[in-house]
């Protein structure tokens, strides 16, 4: 348990600063990819909603006091885009597979390596939405542009999270065989 909690600290402190100094480098456009949303989608299909909720709670807080954009933007978008990607792509504990094996559904869940991209897309859509939103009604006139970059970052983003997702589960331990009891 303090294993993982550590790492999860310690991918959250990363997930941070790469956001703050690797994403503006990496710019293509204009556009930054959000690195903190897609290594959360890693964490949300490879150790659950528990970890997602506090990781993303803690980014969502260190970008509100260091890079604050609007008043609590990040502290409450961050777990919200977060969550949402985690109600639908986390792992199912084997009780639920179980109840719905019992239901006569299929009682399955999609391969992580696919499940990770879609819940980083989800987590973006999410982000990206809200922020095009409150720039409509922030009195902006949307065009093609600005949707033009929106889609740009959602892909972007969505691409990172499919490559980082392998080097963070292997050291995450997700790869690691448990040992029958």
């Amino acid at each position: 348990m303090l294993g993982k909690l550590l790492k999860v600290s310690i991918l959250t402190l990363l997930s941070y600063l790469l956001q703050v100094t690797v994403a503006p480098l990496i710019a293509i456009g204009g556009v930054a990819p959000n690195i903190a949303l897609a290594l959360v989608a890693v964490i949300t299909v490879c150790m659950g909603r528990k970890y997602t909720f506090m990781m993303s709670l803690s980014i969502g807080y260190l970008l509100e006091i260091m890079l604050p954009a609007l008043d609590y933007i990040n502290l409450i978008l961050y777990p919200v885009c977060a969550m949402l990607g985690a109600l639908v792509f986390s792992d199912k504990s084997e009780r639920k597979l179980e109840e719905e094996r019992a239901q006569g559904k299929r009682g399955r869940q999609w391969n992580a390596h696919l499940r990770t991209p879609m819940c980083a897309a989800l987590s973006m859509l999410v982000f990206e939405g809200v922020n095009m939103m409150y720039t409509y009604l922030s009195g902006v006139t949307m065009d093609a542009a600005h949707w033009g970059r929106a889609i740009f970052d959602v892909v972007y983003s969505t691409l990172i999270c499919a490559v980082l997702q392998f080097p963070i589960r292997w050291w995450m331990g997700t790869y690691k065989l448990r040992k029958a009891r």
